[in-house]
């Protein structure tokens, strides 16, 4: 089919809209041919190396590398709203403990929005005024909701930590060790932007109406809820979990290809190579396995990436970030129901910055359907 824009482009689109183009953006950029990843024109492999979350997610938000005086004042700004309102905890006390950790922390968002400052504002100051508010809130409250798992107490936040150092505090109950707050630094880092995918679209629409950004983040999280789309890190570390050997590994992959098994973790809409964010993750990954003496987890999870992309990628089909993050948060001591969690906690940022970059010459998003009657 073809779709006719108002300044006479011709585009094509397929099911999902795929390649569809409904905006410009300086945000992010994704070569899915030759396994590029940019950040407002960075490589994705310089800032995973050199910079922490924080400076990373100003960077998205605002364009440009923080000065070392916005550096600080941001860092302020994100340790001044490490206190999401108590309403917004209180709520797990109605949550069932089993319930999946993202929609737990999705209620507690929702509640906690309903508290936010100058919630009848919506104009573009306004707006600016929250992607700190809402990336600290969010921390503590997933990390709560990650406690709330095993029915334990959110824990109160540290002013001497930095944003994941602290998250992992709150978490685990427990104060990481550099090599386990760098690692996932780095796993927030890769997943903080991807472009207009699926959740980022949802959050652009909701913006486009005059809502406010908190509003934006949830449908967001709504979006990523879905199997398809935000939960593949978890399923995709479960296989791993049910294997015991390299040989067992061989054998698995080999039935599942014979019955058409959709590899969850592998195969990507945008990229048809090498994940870029997965070559920057794997040695933090193996590292901390090693650490734990789960090495032979790391030699199955090669294994089965070997297997599948000699088998399927000449079909464009190889591991994607949700491979590997499981390998990262499971010897941290993360629980597997959670892996969604800390993905949905980076890539936040990146949902943020495209409605901030939208709002300011965007109409509400409205689009059409084509009318076909059964024959």
């Amino acid at each position: 089919m073809r779709l006719y824009s108002s300044d006479y482009r011709i585009q094509t689109y397929k099911k999902g809209l795929e390649n569809l183009v409904v905006n410009d953006t300086r945000i992010g950029f994704i070569d899915g041919i030759n396994s590029k990843l940019l950040y407002r024109g960075y490589p994705l492999e310089d800032l995973a190396d050199n910079l922490t979350f924080e400076d990373v997610a100003w960077l998205i938000l605002h364009g440009e590398l923080p000065t070392p005086s916005q550096s600080l004042e941001w860092a302020n700004e994100l340790q001044e709203w490490r206190h999401p309102p108590q309403e917004a905890y209180d709520v797990l006390n109605y949550i069932p403990a089993n319930a999946h950790p993202l929609a737990q922390y999705r209620t507690m968002i929702t509640i906690a929005a309903c508290h936010i400052p100058e919630a009848e504002r919506h104009d573009l100051e306004a707006q600016w005024r929250r992607p700190g508010r809402i990336l600290s809130w969010s921390a503590c409250l997933a990390a709560a909701a990650i406690r709330h798992l095993h029915g334990e107490k959110p824990l109160l936040p540290r002013d001497d930590l930095g944003y994941a150092a602290n998250f992992l505090w709150q978490a685990l109950g427990r104060e990481a060790s550099p090599e386990e707050v760098k690692a996932f630094d780095v796993s927030l880092i890769v997943q903080a932007e991807h472009g207009l995918h699926a959740a980022a679209f949802a959050a652009l629409i909701v913006i486009s109406t005059g809502a406010d950004l908190g509003s934006a983040v949830l449908a967001g999280m709504g979006a990523l809820s879905g199997i398809r789309h935000g939960g593949a890190n978890q399923t995709a570390y479960e296989d791993l979990v049910g294997l015991a050997s390299v040989e067992q590994a061989r054998a698995w992959v080999e039935k599942k290809l014979a019955g058409k098994y959709r590899f969850p973790g592998y195969g990507h809409r945008v990229y048809k190579c090498p994940d870029p964010r997965v070559s920057v993750l794997e040695p933090y990954a193996k590292a901390m396995l090693e650490k734990c003496g789960m090495q032979e987890r790391w030699e199955i999870y090669a294994t089965v990436r070997q297997e599948v992309e000699a088998r399927l990628g000449a079909k464009g089909l190889y591991a994607n970030v949700d491979s590997i993050t499981g390998l990262v948060y499971a010897p941290i001591g993360l629980p597997v129901a959670a892996f969604p969690i800390p993905f949905c906690l980076a890539i936040e940022t990146g949902w943020m910055a495209h409605c901030l970059e939208y709002l300011p010459r965007g109409a509400m998003i409205e689009p059409g359907a084509i009318y076909v009657t059964e024959e």
